[in-house]
């Protein structure tokens, strides 16, 4: 190949490389989670301590019923955001809880009547549950939650 057929082929190829790395590096993110879960607490709990202390909403002195159904979990495969809104009428708490059950959120509204929930950043891959618990409200309520991944 004579030296004028390289240097017209080079850029060519330069350019044909540059253009397909962005579809080889370009993966796309999973759509977006998102639905409504049902909660059920028949044994309202006043003693729970609601404060500004996220590990304390849930945490009372009275047992669940065994038709009590407190919890939902959402997994997800990487880093995103995840958003809960309940939509209880009077005293409700929430909490979002890592696969450890460690407390990562909370809410506990300023009146009873204050919808409980909560926007949080998750910083990786997991299984995470979301918990509803009834303190002196409805038996059962409803929250909305969506999951967009980053």
């Amino acid at each position: 190949m004579n030296r004028r057929a390289v240097l017209a082929v080079a850029p060519i190829a330069a350019v044909a490389v540059v253009g397909a790395l962005p579809a080889v590096a370009a993966k796309p993110k999973p759509k977006p989670l998102k639905g409504t879960w049902s909660f059920t607490d028949t044994t309202p709990d006043p003693t729970v301590t609601a404060n500004t202390d996220a590990a304390t909403h849930c945490h009372g002195n009275v047992p669940a019923a065994p038709t009590d159904v407190n919890d939902h979990t959402i997994k997800v495969k990487g880093r995103g955001l995840l958003t809960v809104v309940g939509n209880n009428k009077l005293d409700w708490a929430m909490e979002v809880r890592d696969s450890k059950g460690d407390v990562l959120a909370g809410s506990d509204g300023s009146t009873p009547q204050t919808p409980e929930g909560t926007t949080l950043e998750l910083t990786k891959a997991g299984t995470y549950t979301v918990v509803y618990c009834n303190l002196e409200g409805e038996p059962t309520i409803t929250a909305d939650y969506k999951f967009v991944y980053r």
